[in-house]
């Protein structure tokens, strides 16, 4: 009976750790996913400068997701220790870097971006295969005269362009010019008694008649 009852405890002991360890190992699993993600952010800045680079990615290489920056070159996102990152961004070389494991749930980092050229290979077109063939086409092409090029010689010819300029209204520099040049003789000449035109006056046409008529202009021998 003794044994028997025993036997009773030790299933009853078996079976509470067995339901202590069942609710106590999601609590370690989650706790360990914690630990292991972690924060990760940054700003991408142009070389050794302080000018942040906008629109850089920012991606998991192993995952394929991510972010970019913004206008100041700044980024956050979640990551997981041991995950790549790659930064990337239009003239500069790609950056790799790998998430490591740290006590705390932050990772930030400054990334010096260095500018890659790329050069092209050499690229030469001809439109014509041979020599020869362009020969014959440019010497051609001198024959035939387009329309197009006679309308501009004919619009933009010497006499033309001086009667388009004669045509022409005066313009605001004109205007300024002409007003204070007559502002200025006005200023230069305010003091001078004005001459009138002696052919526009009625009496001394009257004296000149008079003149004649008495023969002061005769030749006196």
């Amino acid at each position: 009976m003794i044994q028997f009852f025993g036997k009773i405890l030790n299933i009853k002991a078996i079976l509470f750790l067995g339901i202590v360890a069942f609710f106590l190992q999601p609590n370690d699993i989650l706790a360990q996913g914690e630990q292991n993600t972690i924060q990760f952010s940054g700003i991408v800045v142009e070389g050794d400068s302080s000018y942040g680079v906008p629109g850089a990615h920012v991606y998991i290489k192993q995952a394929g997701r991510g972010t970019v920056t913004n206008h100041a070159g700044f980024f956050t996102m979640p990551t997981q220790v041991g995950d790549t990152i790659v930064v990337s961004s239009v003239g500069f070389a790609k950056q790799e870097i790998v998430i490591p494991k740290r006590d705390d749930l932050g990772f930030t980092v400054l990334i010096e971006m260095r500018e890659e050229v790329t050069e092209l290979p050499l690229l030469e077109v001809f439109p014509y295969p041979t020599k020869e063939i362009f020969e014959e086409a440019f010497l051609a092409l001198g024959e035939q005269k387009d329309q197009r090029v006679e309308n501009m010689e004919k619009n933009l010819s010497q006499e033309k362009l001086t009667m388009m300029s004669n045509a022409l209204p005066m313009g605001a520099s004109g205007n300024y010019k002409y007003y204070m040049n007559y502002r200025a003789d006005q200023i230069a000449t305010q003091y001078f008694m004005e001459t009138a035109n002696p052919l526009l006056n009625p009496f001394a046409w009257g004296d000149l008649i008079k003149s004649i008529k008495r023969g002061d202009f005769k030749r006196k021998d």
